[in-house]
């Protein structure tokens, strides 16, 4: 009992100190400092891994290019099989390139709906 006494006073003989009144503007513009330097940084990295690839890309053709034109300047003669390989090939690519339009044209009717229902 009598140790309850003492914690009790011990308790109320410390000072509560409060938080200035301005703390949470301080905090949350802190936050937001933050935050927009991490999507800046983010960014930078974004664009810089974009054009690092696509310098490499460039300098690829423009050596591919330059070691072909070199070499010969005749364009290779294409067998019926590798014609028909190179047919079913861009047949191919034609109905995905179809099918990424339409799943592109149903994902924007999509979004429509979803923010029509929130509205």
């Amino acid at each position: 009992m009598t140790q309850d006494k003492i914690l009790k006073k011990a308790l109320e003989s410390q000072s509560i100190d409060t938080l200035p009144t301005d703390f949470n503007s301080r905090l949350m513009t802190r936050i937001y400092a933050e935050n927009e330097t991490k999507k800046k940084r983010i960014f930078v990295l974004g664009i810089s891994a974009i054009s690092t690839a696509s310098l490499c890309l460039i300098s690829l053709g423009i050596y591919l290019l330059k070691d072909y034109i070199t070499f010969s300047f005749q364009l290779p003669v294409l067998s019926s099989e590798a014609k028909a390989i190179y047919g079913f090939s861009f047949y191919i690519a034609f109905l995905v390139s179809i099918l990424i339009v339409l799943d592109s044209f149903f994902r924007t009717i999509r979004q429509k709906r979803k923010k029509a229902e929130f509205k």
